[in-house]
Formats: C-alpha cells, structure tokens, sequence
C-alpha cells in the first residue's frame, strides 16, 4: 500500500503510517477497508486473543493534520454477544470509562482525534479504552464498584417511599460527621440505614452507632453491604454484626427483602 497517497498534510515530515511501523518496531501493518479508511493490524488484543477492531480514518480531513482513530462500532457490537449496555447504571459506566480517556461515543462508535505527531500515544490510549469496554467482567465489576451507593439510593427513592425516607440525617446535632446514610422515620423507633462497600464506611457505622446507642436514642440500625463476604475483613464483619439490628449480605439480598422487611418493622412499631 501506498501510504504516502493519504497523507497530504502540511507540516507533517513523515506520513503517519510510517511513523506508526518505526514507533511499533515494524510489528504493524494496514490493510486498505474503504478509500480513505485503513485497518490497523498490530499486536493489539481483546482478552481471548482477537485482534483489536482499530481503523485510522486518513481520507477524513480534521485540520492541522489529525487523524481520527475508530473502532466503527465493532467494540460495543462485540460487548452486546454478552452484555448489553441497557440500564442507565451501565451508560454511566460506559461514559466514565470513554471520559477518562478523551474517547467519544458517536452512536455506538467509538473514536479518537490523535493532533499532529501523537498518533502513536493516541492509538495505545485508544487500544487500552476498547480492551478495556471489551471486558465483560472488567465492565460488571465497575458497575458494581462505581454504581453501588447510586443503585441503593434510587431503590430506596423510588420502592420505599412510603416510608418517607431522608437522607444524610444528623441525630446527634453537635456531631455532624456521624450523620446517617437514610433515615425512616418510623413511629416509635427510627431506623437508621448505612450502605456498606469498604472498610471505612464499616468503620463509620460502628462508631456511629455505638455513639446512638450511647446518647440512648431509639433506633434501630440496617446495614446494606455490597458484599459481606469479600469486602470486609473478620474483624470488621465481627464488630458490625455485634452493633447492628439487621445486616443484608448484598444489595440484591435488600432488594429482594426490603418491603417486606419495613413493613414487619412498620407492624412492630
């Protein structure tokens, strides 16, 4: 291929294709897609050994000599065989992977705008994003990771209403860093909610509660854990269970149980 016919720009001393073969050590090449639309074939791979869908679209005319780095939707194509971006949590993280690393989304295809002389850094950040959105399991473990206080909010706003739930509540007024995840304002006994995902917050429930049972207040607490079994250690899992009323091991566990949980608690009041 003659590379040098797609390369006009000025100010460029050497046409990008063959800045790219000196940058990857000759370990690439191009094969020619469409007029103006190279693929790249460079030791690039998805988790199973597929070769990275990466397309240099050198006939498009950016300005100043950029160069449009594409996957043409195949990333997200790929992904949908089994995982489906179809829930506003998963959009959020598909957006925040795609904004940390200058990325665009147009309709499903995935590109990048490498400026004059950083095509090659552009093109390996482009290759790590699309492995990265690729990975089913890298995918679900960020959701989970990133949208666990999310998820637990917008279920409480939107099953548990009834129950007029406020959220960051204070109980004690001179202790401001002990606040309350949500409240229930539940007659005769409030209860107290804190999600749990990580040692601190863990932490933060004990010694929050310890000072409520302390300044004798009725309440009663609740502990929604990301996951009990992996994210604590036996220490933290033993103090919170000897302070708590009423732990739930994951999310999905609450989910589940909630209502009927808070109507027993609304029954017994």
């Amino acid at each position: 291929m003659k590379s040098r016919e797609f390369f006009c720009f000025p100010g460029l001393e050497m046409d990008v294709l063959e800045s790219l073969k000196i940058e990857f050590d000759r370990h690439i090449s191009f094969r020619d897609k469409r007029p103006g639309i190279v693929q790249v074939i460079a030791p690039l791979f998805h988790e199973d050994g597929d070769m990275l869908d990466i397309f240099l679209d050198v006939g498009k005319d950016l300005g100043n000599g950029s160069v449009r780095i594409s996957d043409y939707g195949m990333t997200l194509m790929r992904l949908s065989y089994s995982y489906e971006i179809d829930t506003p949590t998963k959009q959020k993280v598909l957006d925040k992977i795609l904004s940390e690393n200058g990325v665009i989304d147009d309709n499903g295809s995935l590109y990048i705008e490498a400026p004059q002389g950083n095509v090659y850094p552009s093109l390996m950040q482009f290759a790590q994003t699309v492995a990265k959105v690729s990975s089913m399991q890298a995918f679900k473990r960020e959701v989970i990771q990133s949208m666990f206080y999310e998820t637990l909010n917008d279920f409480i706003v939107h099953t548990l209403a009834s129950y007029r739930p406020q959220q960051h509540f204070v109980p004690i007024n001179d202790k401001e860093e002990l606040d309350v995840d949500w409240r229930f304002p539940i007659e005769g006994k409030d209860i107290y909610l804190y999600g749990v995902k990580d040692t601190a917050k863990a932490r933060l429930a004990v010694l929050s509660c310890l000072e409520f049972q302390k300044a004798k207040l009725p309440f009663r607490s609740v502990i929604i854990h990301q996951d009990f079994e992996t994210d604590l250690g036996k220490k933290d899992k033993r103090r919170l269970t000897n302070v708590a009323d009423k732990q739930f091991a994951t999310l999905g566990d609450f989910q589940i149980e909630a209502e009927e949980y808070f109507a027993r608690e609304s029954q017994v009041a």
